[in-house]
């Protein structure tokens, strides 16, 4: 597993400042009470300009498929670190909770407080989901599904490759 360093910085000039020129910004738009944080190793920089809203961003490295999955808030992207260059930057309808990736790293799963988004390693997209009620918990049963429960005691299995109920 590649690993990140972290660094926070005061500002957006002071963080933007700290990159290199071939690194990535995700940015949330900009204002005082922004966090201005850079995740870097030894295959590249990624700066995050977000609100706090008490939920860090999330990376996830795929070494096999060169690829970087991330997220903040409503702001989530797939990045190519081989060819310096983003596969896509999407907003979500509501806030990112955290990136799974089953075992064999076959599946992308973005987790948010009412739907989950799945990609494949490639950063294709497979399916996604809303629900009507906040997620209280999520968990990957093996590498075929993941289990979305709500507040109320109610279970979903999703099939990882269809979205499909099971």
């Amino acid at each position: 597993m590649v690993s990140f360093e972290k660094k926070s910085y005061e500002s957006a000039m002071e963080l933007e400042t700290n990159l290199d020129r071939s690194s990535f910004l995700i940015s949330e738009e900009i204002s005082e009470s922004n966090m201005f944080i850079k995740y870097s190793n030894d295959f590249v920089d990624i700066g995050f300009i977000y609100y706090d809203v008490g939920l860090e961003p999330q990376i996830e490295l795929l070494a096999q498929s060169d690829k970087i999955f991330l997220g903040v808030n409503k702001i989530y992207s797939c990045l190519d670190y081989d060819s310096k260059s983003m596969l896509f930057k999407k907003e979500l309808p509501s806030l990112l909770y955290e990136i799974l990736v089953d075992s064999d790293a076959q599946y992308i799963i973005y987790v948010c407080e009412l739907d989950i988004f799945v990609y494949k390693n490639d950063g294709s997209f497979l399916w996604k989901m809303g629900f009507r009620d906040v997620i209280e918990d999520y968990y990957l049963e093996g590498n075929e599904s993941i289990v979305i429960e709500y507040n109320d005691g109610d279970k979903i299995n999703f099939s990882l490759d269809s979205g499909k109920t099971k």
